[in-house]
């Protein structure tokens, strides 16, 4: 049982095999020639390999920043972190995860195959860290064996189930309606989508904004990044001290210390985008095999980046503010003496403010990107800090999941699973 459960966490818990998997069946669906059969297997695979190293660089790039952060505000607390607290998890409740994970995956084929909402999760890394934290709050919660297995595979195959969707409902008409995301920030999705009928339809897109000549260059998104990047790390930097700032660069002079992480964030993003694009060039097409024949009209809810090239400037835009409200809230806890205190993770302000920043622009223009983006990464904070004690094992540990759905709709499941 062991080994079986080894080899199927190992081929289902690998996105890029998964991926792969769903790339070449569909493409015998279509009766596609084996050369073509191969060329889009292989390349939506290595399309999900160039996001996922993108994404690889981007932690290293944002250290500097995350560690500016905390010495500048002068204070420790917990730091949202994916990998910390799902290896956490995954140390003590390996099996119960795979197990939760296999279980939540099928009943969302099965409610993808035989409702009239046809939407299938497909992320699969994000798919496990959901399944992570339910497992260690139905554990907090007093719940193991059977229980653990059984309601948590209920609650995770209907998260990955209803999360698509809604993504769906929000990206169809302005983003895309090829593919949904699935990503554990819904909530930030649905907050951008209310918030953006306060303003008028039509509202100013962040993408049409209209510079001056010796403005023109912010046109290229990643160089945008790179400079705004760079101009972030010296604000904070002199917040935080140069004195300090020159201790983490070592022997580097701490301005090209900052300037080489700028280039490093600007280089990641340059990755991702390019991953993308060859990973949906393939994907969906071949998907369409699998829709005729398995699951018609079906929908695959994707990673956070995939919708990164639709909305360049919002996605600038979005990660600013969504980084500006987690340290406004930051501060705000330190101040008032709230506990636990939480320090902004950054990656988490990058990836899911970007999002953020798609969907909100596509509901309501920048205004939208900038009001909705600020709140939910000021939500997060104050998320995550009311969720911390519901989460067991990883309370003594100090880690906690990082994104907006762990921390609200996360939060109110624990809330109810504490009354068992």
């Amino acid at each position: 049982m062991e080994t079986f459960l080894t080899i199927i966490v190992k081929v289902l818990g690998d996105p890029t095999i998964v991926l792969g998997i769903v790339a070449l069946l569909g493409l015998i669906f279509l009766k596609s020639k084996w050369t073509d059969v191969l060329l889009g297997t292989v390349k939506t695979m290595m399309g999900y390999v160039i996001l996922m190293a993108g994404a690889d660089i981007i932690g290293p790039a944002l250290e500097p920043l995350t560690k500016m952060i905390r010495k500048g505000l002068g204070v420790e607390g917990v730091v949202p972190l994916y990998w910390p607290a799902f290896s956490e998890s995954m140390t003590k409740f390996g099996t119960e995860i795979a197990l939760i994970f296999i279980m939540g995956f099928v009943l969302n084929i099965f409610l993808a195959k035989f409702t009239r909402y046809n939407f299938l999760a497909l992320t699969v890394h994000l798919q496990l860290f959901w399944c992570g934290f339910i497992v260690v709050v139905l554990n907090a919660a007093g719940f193991s064996g059977v229980s653990l297995l059984t309601v948590g595979g209920i609650i995770s195959g209907i998260y990955f189930w209803i999360a698509t969707g809604i993504s769906y409902y929000y990206i169809r008409d302005n983003i895309t309606a090829e593919h949904a995301n699935f990503v554990p920030s819904v909530f930030g999705i649905i907050l951008a989508g209310t918030l953006g009928k306060l303003f008028k339809k039509g509202s100013k897109s962040a993408e049409d904004l209209e510079l001056p000549e010796s403005l023109n260059w912010l046109k290229d998104n990643v160089v945008a990044m790179i400079v705004i990047m760079f101009l972030v790390n010296i604000i904070f930097a002199a917040i935080a001290g140069f004195g300090y700032v020159q201790k983490l660069a070592g022997d580097t002079p701490w301005i090209l210390y900052l300037l080489s992480s700028s280039l490093s964030f600007g280089g990641a993003i340059a990755v991702i985008l390019y991953g993308v694009r060859t990973l949906l060039a393939e994907l969906i097409p071949a998907f369409q095999g699998i829709s005729e024949s398995l699951l018609p009209n079906a929908k695959l809810g994707l990673d956070y980046p995939t919708v990164y090239p639709y909305a360049g400037t919002s996605v600038m835009i979005g990660f600013l503010l969504h980084l500006l409200g987690s340290v406004v809230a930051t501060l705000i806890m330190a101040l008032t003496g709230f506990t636990p205190l939480v320090i902004p993770g950054v990656q988490i302000n990058f990836f899911e403010g970007s999002l953020v920043g798609v969907y909100a622009n596509a509901r309501g223009g920048i205004k939208n990107v900038i009001l909705s983006s600020f709140l939910v990464g000021f939500i997060l904070q104050f998320g995550v800090a009311l969720t911390f004690p519901y989460t067991g094992i990883l309370v003594a540990k100090n880690v906690a999941y990082e994104a907006i759905d762990f921390n609200t709709f996360g939060l109110i499941i624990a809330k109810i699973l504490s009354f068992f």
